[in-house]
């Protein structure tokens, strides 16, 4: 398989997989107030299909990893505080059930939340950008902007979702707290 064939066949599962697991989702989280375990294996699937098709735009379809570029020096970190913010961030939620929405204990507004309504996806929109910086090529603006509108699509399901569940003060906590990062609004 040649690397432009990869990159389109890797490209067009994400962009017909994502829209329909983000209905589904929504259909979930309107129906049952939760996520199934069908709906947080889609959720984590979702993100591998972008994981896959960043790959390919950086790699290709060769089974070996090229030799970082020259900005391999702020990617790296970039990776490493990346990963480190969307564990921590998703280390709240204490258990993966959590971390995909199918058992919510509550609403998150604490450490990390307090500066971002999204920090797990803050974090590994670092690492994205970081995995792009060490293995650039001209295609790593197609996964970054591919990730910018998934994490985006997401939220959008997400705050309806919580706004459902939670009313006033998820309302009163998106009034006070940035939406991916920034420093809280003084109430």
């Amino acid at each position: 398989m040649t690397d432009t064939s990869a990159r389109i066949i890797s490209g067009l599962l994400f962009l017909i997989f994502s829209p329909l697991c983000l209905w589904w989702l929504r259909r979930e989280y309107k129906q049952r107030g939760k996520l199934t375990w069908f709906g947080s294996i889609l959720h984590v699937v979702m993100y591998g299909f972008h994981g896959m098709f960043c790959g390919m735009l950086a790699w290709g379809a060769e089974s070996t990893v090229p030799p970082m570029g020259t900005l391999a020096w702020l990617g790296l970190p970039l990776m490493v505080i990346g990963v480190g913010i969307t564990l921590y961030a998703m280390d709240l939620f204490q258990k993966f059930s959590r971390w995909v929405g199918s058992d919510t204990p509550g609403l998150q507004t604490n450490k990390l939340y307090r500066y971002s309504r999204n920090p797990q996806f803050v974090g590994y929109g670092l690492f994205i950008l970081g995995f792009f910086l060490a293995w650039w090529n001209t295609l790593a603006w197609v996964g970054l902007l591919a990730y910018a509108a998934l994490v985006y699509a997401v939220t959008l399901v997400e705050e309806e979702h919580l706004t459902r569940t939670y009313g006033e003060s998820h309302r009163e906590y998106r009034q006070k707290v940035p939406r991916y990062f920034g420093l809280p609004k003084r109430s």
